[in-house]
């Protein structure tokens, strides 16, 4: 526990800190001489206290608390996403006894990087929405096994349907196909996962919106297989190219 990165925090009934390995400094950047004898709810902001309070009433009634997201406030004034878990410290009871809490055991996560990665990974994303809707380009999964079809946002926006609205099924998918092309594309689908195809998908179709109106679509898909080389799906990349006819 002395070298773990996360902070490990040992506490006595009343919530004292009793032990405070090099993570707790890192995480909480205290050094240990400071916060052995604090009480834990004084290193934490006054608005996440509440909470606190519940997790610590929880173990001093001898039940864990694993996995609860909480913030601190660091030393140098730095805000500290944490990801805690504390657990009830037992005394020593005879065979067959319950035992008596005497403390906890608190393990608390930075989840500093985890955040920035989740912004950094949502801001790409919406970067991708940004960049198919300039484009008109659209992405859609479709599983061959559960029938079951996952649209990007412009996909959606192409078909004239809101997220909400899609069942997500490949029925769905086709009924929205016109109806002069629809047996083509599905034909075209199934030979696309069929044992032994050879190259991707290639098509041109057109879409019939729920109002009526027409766009047109040049989608290019390749199967996605398993480790038997079985299809086990389509990944698939469309343009609307209704302006270019």
């Amino acid at each position: 526990m002395a070298t773990s990165d996360d902070a490990v925090v040992g506490i006595d009934a009343v919530g004292r800190v009793l032990s405070w390995n090099r993570g707790a400094e890192r995480v909480f950047g205290r050094p240990a001489a400071e916060a052995v004898g604090e009480s834990l709810a004084e290193l934490f902001p006054p608005q996440v206290r509440p909470e606190l309070g519940i997790v610590l009433a929880t173990v001093a009634d001898g039940e864990a608390v694993r996995h609860v997201e909480s913030e601190i406030v660091r030393g140098d004034g730095l805000p500290v996403p944490l990801l805690l878990s504390v657990a009830p410290v037992l005394d020593g009871c005879p065979q067959g006894g319950d035992g008596k809490v005497v403390g906890a055991l608190a393990v608390a996560r930075d989840l500093t990087e985890q955040r920035l990665a989740q912004a950094r990974l949502a801001e790409v994303e919406e970067q991708v929405r940004e960049s198919e809707a300039l484009a008109h380009v659209c992405s859609s999964l479709c599983d061959v096994r559960s029938g079951t079809v996952q649209w990007s946002d412009e996909l959606h926006r192409i078909h004239g349907v809101e997220p909400l609205d899609f069942e997500g099924t490949l029925d769905a998918h086709l009924r929205l196909v016109h109806p002069d092309d629809r047996r083509r594309v599905r034909a075209a689908l199934h030979e696309a996962v069929r044992p032994g195809s050879t190259g991707p998908l290639e098509l041109r179709y057109r879409v019939r919106r729920p109002g009526g109106e027409e766009r047109e679509l040049h989608v290019r898909a390749h199967p996605a297989l398993d480790s038997t080389g079985a299809a086990l799906g389509l990944r698939g990349i469309g343009q609307d190219i209704t302006d270019r006819r």
